[in-house]
């Protein structure tokens, strides 16, 4: 408990530093922004004015001005997840610290268990031949295995949707038929016609 007491204290120290910190960068960008808004503006001005040599001069600086913000905000977020990982260690070693005297009472309880098991295993039985005899004699079916499922209405035109979603994209897989193969394929139709036409007159 000494081990894990001092554990949770330095990580706590930890956050409380990083914190600090982030919050120091977020007043940073919002002086970032600040200049930002300000540059942006010069920039308009100067255009205004004609005097593009200046305005080039300004939008340079803002473009190295944004780089510097942009990193200083990742900084900022790298920082924002080590201290959420830092918050989820401390909430797993108060979660040990909680756990650890239920395992111990349930070492415990398995100790006292072992030594009855011999007597608690035939009253087990016995309660099992019990119950079975009950579910016989009750015509009761014991597979509850299969449950029957209800599809109501809007069940049926969900999965009547889904099924014509499937079928669209199995068509569109299908390639197309040649026009060669289709016209052979009506040619053989109309000979099959014929054919059958001939039979039936035959019967006739």
């Amino acid at each position: 408990m000494e081990k894990s007491g001092q554990f949770y204290y330095d990580v706590n120290n930890a956050i409380s530093v990083i914190n600090s910190q982030i919050s120091h960068l977020k007043s940073i960008d919002a002086k970032f922004s600040t200049m930002d808004t300000n540059f942006s503006s010069k920039i308009a001005q100067n255009i205004k004015l004609g005097n593009n040599a200046r305005a080039n001069v300004i939008a340079n600086e803002l473009s190295a001005m944004r780089r510097l913000r942009k990193n200083t905000q990742n900084v900022s977020l790298a920082l924002e997840v080590v201290a959420i990982r830092f918050s989820t260690i401390t909430e797993f070693s108060m979660m040990m610290d909680t756990i650890n005297p239920t395992v111990e009472m349930l070492i415990d309880i398995q100790k006292d268990l072992s030594k009855a098991v011999p007597s608690a295993t035939e009253v087990i039985s016995q309660v099992h031949t019990l119950s079975s005899d009950v579910l016989i004699n009750s015509n009761i079916n014991t597979d509850v295995g299969k449950i029957g499922a209800v599809v109501d209405n809007d069940a049926l035109s969900i999965l009547s949707d889904v099924q014509n979603s499937l079928e669209d994209e199995a068509k569109e897989k299908l390639p197309e038929v040649p026009e060669s193969i289709i016209s052979k394929r009506s040619h053989i139709n109309l000979k099959d016609d014929i054919i059958n036409s001939g039979q039936v007159l035959l019967e006739n």
